[in-house]
């Protein structure tokens, strides 16, 4: 018998760990120690524009906008929003992947001013010397035969090998482009019309892949409380059986 209820709690307890380990609390930052930023350092965001095949997609320009400063608050990385977005109504929530969207929306309508940078023959785009914090990153002028990226967030540091990124690359954060598809239309033949064709161009549009918590452990955590919970069942069974032979 205690030989069944030590196996019983060593199982809940690695139940514990598995929760504690894979749960939705925890984000890229647990990883790193707040203490450990440098505020006197600044940072840079680079980002390169592919398309489909890997080829550069050049010309175009990129603007990053500066969303929130970043500080600590009781040891814990926090943001607050910056003076040009201080009206803006929407939670600052860093992992919500529809806040870019909601923040490119409104630095167009509250005519915010940004930094542009022009994407050049290699379809790369920097941009350096920036503060600690968040920032959009949106394409103001389309390349040539593509439609623009969508607006993405990255934050300025980001976490690499637990350890602080001060120098970021945004590339994985863009999807990479579709290349052009065409379609062809033809006029209906009449007597008195001659027979035409046009070609229409057309670019899918890219969109923001979905970034922070990773659904991998949701399967296996649900595997892992149905075998746990099998086992307890079983070794349940199993005393109830030894006391009714004993008896």
């Amino acid at each position: 018998m205690k030989y069944h209820l030590k196996a019983v709690r060593f199982a809940l307890m690695l139940a514990l760990l598995l929760a504690m380990t894979c749960g939705p609390g925890r984000t890229a930052y647990a990883a790193a120690d707040g203490a450990s930023l440098d505020f006197d350092r600044t940072g840079s965001v680079s980002l390169t524009l592919k398309d489909s095949d890997g080829n550069a997609v050049s010309d175009g320009a990129v603007t990053i906008y500066q969303v929130a400063v970043l500080y600590l608050d009781d040891g814990d990385m926090a943001y607050a929003y910056t003076e040009d977005f201080a009206d803006c109504a929407e939670t600052l929530d860093v992992e919500d992947s529809s806040l870019a969207a909601i923040l490119a929306e409104y630095v167009t309508e509250s005519e915010i001013s940004g930094t542009a940078a022009s994407v050049d023959a290699e379809g790369a785009v920097s941009f350096d010397g920036l503060e600690l914090g968040l920032y959009l990153v949106v394409q103001t002028t389309q390349s040539t035969g593509y439609n623009t990226i969508s607006p993405f967030l990255v934050t300025v540091p980001s976490v690499e090998n637990d350890a602080w990124l001060y120098d970021v690359d945004a590339s994985p954060k863009v999807e990479v482009y579709t290349e052009p598809a065409s379609t062809e239309t033809t006029a209906p033949e009449t007597s008195t019309t001659p027979k035409t064709s046009t070609t229409t161009k057309t670019v899918s549009t890219s969109t923001l892949p979905q970034t922070g918590q990773l659904n991998w452990p949701v399967p296996v955590l649900a595997v892992s409380g149905l075998i746990l919970f099998a086992t307890g069942w079983l070794l349940v069974l199993s005393e109830r059986r030894k006391e009714r032979h004993a008896a």
